[in-house]
């Protein structure tokens, strides 16, 4: 694989502007992740797709266990009522 000039360029400027931004800038990042992190909606959110992983998670083990040809057409995954797909279609459960 041959490595671009450009992206050595690319990657130089921004290792400079990053050193020259300091660790106040980065302490600022931080603390505004953090508290964007404790939002009760940010929280709330990341319960319901922790839920729904660990339903994947038991569905896969089952198709993955049991036969596949009679779990597979039963198995569904949904979001929550108003939410959307990441191209902004509607996903609604079988």
């Amino acid at each position: 694989m041959r490595i671009r000039p450009s992206l050595v360029v690319a990657l130089g400027v921004g290792y400079v502007l990053g050193a020259r931004a300091g660790r106040e800038q980065y302490d600022a990042l931080m603390r505004q992740a953090r508290e964007v992190r404790e939002r009760p909606e940010v929280q709330s959110i990341a319960g319901v797709v922790s839920a729904q992983a660990g339903a994947l998670v038991q569905r896969v083990r089952s198709l993955v266990g049991g036969s596949a040809d009679t779990e597979v057409e039963s198995a569904s995954f949904s979001l929550p009522h108003g939410t959307h797909s990441a191209n902004g279609v509607g996903v609604r459960a079988n």
